[in-house]
Formats: C-alpha cells, structure tokens, sequence
C-alpha cells in the first residue's frame, strides 16, 4: 500500500527502499515489533539502525507523511477485523 503523494512514485519508491536509499518524511507501516500491538509506523531512515538491520522487517504500506500513515493504520486495521 502506497500514500496518495507517493502513488506516482510508487516503483521508484520501492526500489530506492530495497536499495537502502533513505528519504526524509517518507514513513513505513510495518508488522509490529511487539507482539501486543497491531502496527509499527517508523521513518525510512531507521531501518539504518542496528535493531532494524539485524531483523526482516514486513513493510504493509509506505507514507509520504503523516496523515497517510494514519489512514493507512485505520484501512489496515479495518482490513485486520474484517477478517476475523
């Protein structure tokens, strides 16, 4: 799932992130680090740390700011309930 102001970008996006190329604001939605919560949404820049290169991490959605990184969380965890 990609945000409203990087749907034009969408591939670019993704192969830059794939690629360890790092944007400022750009926002991911990923599985959660704790199992008790549903979501993590952290900056692209973080995955340079330690903790997140030493893990795979499963992105669900890619935000170019915070607003869609919220609508994102409200599809997914609709999406999530409706399931069960």
């Amino acid at each position: 799932m990609v945000g409203k102001s990087l749907k034009h970008k969408k591939l670019r996006t993704v192969r830059r992130l794939k690629a360890g190329k790092f944007r400022e604001n750009v926002l991911l939605v990923t599985a959660p680090s704790n199992p008790e919560n549903l979501f993590d949404v952290i900056e692209e820049k973080f995955l340079l740390f330690p903790y997140y290169t030493e893990k795979e991490i499963l992105v669900y959605g890619i935000a170019g700011n915070k607003g869609e990184a919220e609508e994102m969380l409200l599809r997914l965890t609709e999406e999530k309930y409706a399931d069960s």
